[in-house]
């Protein structure tokens, strides 16, 4: 059983020097000393810097999978085989959008020059990896629309006709 004087409280002997406000319970008092310290940590955290950032790199490079997979389900489901200006269009859209994402995939990794040891090489690729998958299946679509050139059928006009080997004349 704890002791009945220590829940007395003694108004006499406050003073005013003595801190007139006491921590509650669980509270801690090094947040009141420097509160960006405590709450950003020392630099015990700076160390893991470069390792969350190159983590973020990779999170950033296969973000766009979960939207490629998205577009290529639609694709596969709602276009369908048959030429209609509706699926030129997606079938485009999927063919130009991961070309331009592809362009720009330097100004998505850009080399942090306080940071000289992460590697962005490898995120990038991943990243184009993705987006050349989507290119990929916008050309299966267009192939299946009949869009492409594949057979030779296709190319009929630029087969140099062969020479006549025979004549035949009408006679009466």
């Amino acid at each position: 059983m704890s002791d009945i004087r220590s829940w007395k409280l003694n108004f006499d002997s406050l003073s005013p020097d003595r801190k007139p406000n006491l921590d509650p319970p669980g509270s801690d008092s090094n947040i009141t000393k420097d509160p960006v310290l405590y709450l950003t940590g020392s630099k015990k955290k700076d160390v893991n810097m470069a390792s969350r950032k190159q983590q973020m790199l990779f999170a950033q490079a296969t973000s766009p999978l979960k939207q490629v997979g998205m577009m290529c389900f639609m694709a596969y489901m709602f276009i369908g085989n048959s030429v209609q200006i509706f699926s030129i269009m997606m079938v485009l859209g999927l063919v130009a959008s991961p070309i331009t994402s592809i362009v720009n995939s330097g100004k998505v990794f850009v080399k942090d020059p306080a940071f000289p040891q992460l590697d962005v090489i490898t995120p990038r690729l991943i990243y184009c990896l993705v987006f050349a998958g989507q290119f990929l299946f916008g050309l299966y679509k267009l192939n299946a629309m009949g869009l492409l050139p594949a057979h030779p059928s296709d190319w009929i006009s630029t087969v140099p006709t062969p020479p006549s080997l025979e004549y035949s004349y009408g006679a009466l």
